[in-house]
């Protein structure tokens, strides 16, 4: 399917061949929000012919699936990508409207990535040591309310890359920079990029609350 959102992002989904059930699923929640998007053919990291050390196999082919995604982002020349893996699903709000405001959101704050959709710690900030860094923890986790209303916490990517829009800018540095992966998974190598960002010039940001969640049933979930 081709990309034509008024909002102008072009949506992909990440999904392996083997599992046409989880394209199929979110393809009609897609499509019920009026959303179109292309299909994202994962690299199948238990098809790879050497033996990695110290990443698994299925975080292999996650990393060059959604390297491939930022190749596509460039290819298509377009500002702004929403990339999700066929696992996720989209909560009511999401549509064209909600994807344009984000985009708004991301330009007015000068985000180069804005994570939708990840998976809460409830137990995160009780393991931190010492009551300060509880503290600090916990007003982060308030985030920084945008004109619009909406808040987002600047400098953490939480743990899964189930849905995130990137632009551009990135998107090209990325495809740019990766030959293959390195010794950690994809969503922790955006997590530290968060983190570091006041020095590498990248600001990386997620909504307050998600939009869009990892697909609850009983099925054990499967690495790309």
């Amino acid at each position: 399917m081709t990309n034509s959102n008024a909002s102008g992002i072009l949506i992909q989904v990440i999904n392996l061949e083997r599992r046409p059930d989880r394209l199929a699923r979110i393809s009609a929640e897609l499509q019920r929000a009026g959303l179109s998007f292309e299909t994202q053919i994962a690299v199948d990291g238990h098809l790879e012919t050497h033996d990695p050390k110290f990443i698994s196999k299925g975080a292999i082919g996650c990393w060059k699936s959604h390297v491939n995604s930022m190749r596509r982002i460039v290819e298509a020349k377009v500002l702004f990508g929403l990339i999700l893996e066929d696992d996720a699903t989209l909560s009511p709000v999401v549509n064209d409207k909600f994807l344009s405001e984000m985009i708004d959101l991301m330009n007015r704050n000068q985000l180069d990535i804005l994570q939708l959709g990840f998976i809460n710690s409830r137990n995160s900030i009780a393991q931190r040591s010492g009551v300060l860094e509880g503290l600090i923890a916990f007003l982060k986790q308030r985030g920084t309310q945008d004109s619009s209303g909406v808040r987002f916490v600047l400098g953490d990517f939480k743990k899964t890359t189930l849905a995130y829009i990137i632009n551009a800018r990135l998107a090209e540095a990325i495809s740019e920079t990766f030959p293959g992966p390195p010794l950690l998974d994809w969503s922790d190598y955006l997590g530290i990029l968060a983190k570091s960002q006041m020095h590498r010039g990248v600001r990386i940001a997620r909504l307050k609350s998600d939009a869009l969640m990892q697909d609850s049933q009983p099925h054990r979930r499967n690495k790309i």
